[in-house]
């Protein structure tokens, strides 16, 4: 009954598409994307290998089928100097043996591109999106954890004339689970931000940027004896730097020292360095190659953790293998620490060593269908006993753009 659903949804928005050439023709400014996904994942709740599923999650096996499909609208309208985008979608996901998983995600994305001047511009954007928390943190395997993510932003640019740029701007994020996440917890965060940025006509660039951060935490209980405080401030002081190499390719790096302090408990503070290089690469005009190393620490606060710090490489080439065919692949590895000690007890901490594997193939027959097929394997090792995983996940889609 699920596919039979799906698929007459499918049809009958490619119906409503087809219905109207002439008027989003002469608009041009609405794009309308129908698209139908299957997937499948052979251990979707990232169990060990000899766990015992019939306990766990009541079936003999983790494995799982899932569809998706999906409406997008997208509008876009220059007035002047001024232009506004929306994109409003609708992703529908169908899970076949663990149907209590299935939800509906509303997601949008607006922007206005304002501009007063041609020197003094900026943009007010504000997003929202809906997704499902991988069981590789969330191990309540008999509920449904939604995450919902919001943000809204307004900067500002002022060009003082030759290479030189000032900016500025403030933002509201806010982080929610369905179901409660101790370690990384639900937030409202409120952030201004000033710097200044050198850039050259051939496409280099340096910036740094000053930014100051304000948060609680909402679901959940300030508690003394969990050393759990009911926010945070955290202040980062960021270099970024884009460098034009050549015609052919581009390198970006990036380091920002970032200090989080807590009013309450200062056994939570850290502090450390958030740094990134990435090199994008144009080897041919059917060949390009993507490659990077970035390390990133970030709140994950428990009874003997107070963060975690991620170091990840990957590499991703890109062939061209005609006018209508892509072929991608991505290989990951990441090492994750989860470091600090609340209690300043010693105590052996929990070190993952996850790796990611992907190849795909895109075909678009024609400007409005684009079909595309992957293969994916998902690795955890761990330190600690019952969490190490194997996953292998495929996926089939059809998209249509109009």
């Amino acid at each position: 009954m699920l596919v039979r659903r799906d698929s007459l949804l499918l049809t009958a928005l490619l119906g409503t598409l087809g219905a109207a050439p002439a008027w989003a023709q002469a608009q041009d400014t609405l794009t309308l994307i129908a698209s139908q996904s299957l997937s499948t994942d052979s251990n979707l709740f990232r169990l060990p290998a000899h766990a015992n599923t019939m306990a766990l999650i009541g079936k003999s096996s983790a494995a799982e089928q899932i569809e998706s499909t999906s409406l997008t609208l997208k509008f876009s309208k220059a007035y002047s100097l001024q232009r506004f985008e929306l994109a409003v979608n609708l992703i529908d996901y169908r899970y076949q043996n663990f149907n209590y998983l299935s939800f509906t995600a509303h997601n949008y994305n607006a922007a206005w591109r304002w501009s007063f001047t041609p020197r003094l511009h900026g943009n007010l954007n504000a997003d929202r999106s809906e997704t499902l928390n991988s069981f590789s943190d969330f191990q309540g395997f008999n509920l449904r954890n939604q995450r919902t993510n919001t943000s809204s932003r307004f900067n500002a640019i002022y060009e003082l004339g030759g290479p030189w740029e000032v900016f500025g701007g403030v933002s509201r994020t806010t982080q929610t689970n369905l179901q409660p996440l101790l370690a990384e917890s639900d937030y409202a965060a409120n952030s201004a931000e000033a710097g200044l940025r050198f850039a050259q006509a051939s496409g280099s660039s340096l910036a740094y940027t000053l930014k100051n951060a304000s948060g609680q935490n909402i679901n959940r209980a300030y508690s003394p004896a969990g050393l759990y405080d009911d926010g945070f401030k955290q202040v980062d002081h960021a270099l970024k730097f884009l460098w034009a190499i050549s015609g052919n390719s581009t390198a970006d790096l990036t380091t920002a020292y970032i200090n989080r302090t807590h009013a309450h408990f200062s056994q939570r503070d850290y502090s450390g360095l958030n740094s990134a290089v990435n090199l994008n690469w144009n080897i041919s005009g059917k060949s390009a190659l993507s490659a990077g190393w970035a390390r990133d620490l970030s709140s994950y606060q428990t009874a003997s953790t107070n963060y975690s710090q991620t170091d990840r490489l990957f590499i991703g080439p890109v062939w061209q293998l005609s006018p209508k065919m892509v072929a991608r692949a991505r290989y990951e590895v990441a090492r994750r620490e989860y470091l600090g000690s609340p209690s300043g007890l010693v105590a052996p901490q929990r070190s993952d060593t996850t790796t990611d594997a992907s190849v795909s193939l895109d075909w678009q027959p024609n400007q409005y269908l684009t079909f595309s097929a992957t293969l994916q394997n998902a690795k955890r090792a761990s330190t600690l006993p019952g969490l190490d995983y194997d996953s292998h996940m495929a996926t089939l889609s059809a998209q249509f753009t109009y």
